[in-house]
């Protein structure tokens, strides 16, 4: 398995790095009342969402920027009462990333006809999960690898 720093090395060999400083983190986890990650923190450092392995992650910044992890949260939060414990990454075509701040499977990436059930993980057809950030991550930034050779 690799480290924050080894895949830190192979993301900016694809992209510049662009992260979230320390104030910024601190405030996403003030508006949305939870602590993030310590693997989400070190690689949002570098990386602050946007398209990576095929996958548009919602912008880690929460300010300026649409859509955002912050808008998206509470958007979801108001509209299907999403347990305060997530953060949603992204949404692609009919389905949802999110990620749980406070338990494992730290990231679910799930259909959106199960977007409801995420809070009792009763899914009716089977997220694709990881363990933690850093493991979702690895996997986009593989991904994009992959992609960039072809």
């Amino acid at each position: 398995m690799s480290s924050i720093e080894e895949i830190r090395e192979r993301y900016i060999q694809l992209y510049p790095e662009n992260g979230v400083d320390e104030n910024g983190l601190r405030k996403i986890e003030e508006i949305l009342k939870l602590e993030l990650p310590s693997d989400f923190r070190d690689i949002a450092k570098f990386y602050r969402g946007g398209l990576l392995g095929g996958i548009s992650c919602f912008a880690f910044a929460y300010k300026g920027i649409t859509p955002n992890i912050v808008d998206e949260t509470l958007r979801l939060r108001n509209a299907i009462e999403l347990p305060t414990n997530f953060v949603v990454l992204a949404e692609p075509p009919n389905s949802i990333i999110v990620m749980n701040t406070q338990n494992n499977p730290c990231v679910i990436w799930c259909d959106a006809t199960d977007v409801e059930r995420i809070g009792t993980m009763s899914f009716i057809s089977p997220p694709d999960i990881w363990k933690t950030f850093f493991d979702f991550f690895t996997k986009l930034v593989e991904d994009e690898e992959e992609e960039q050779l072809e």
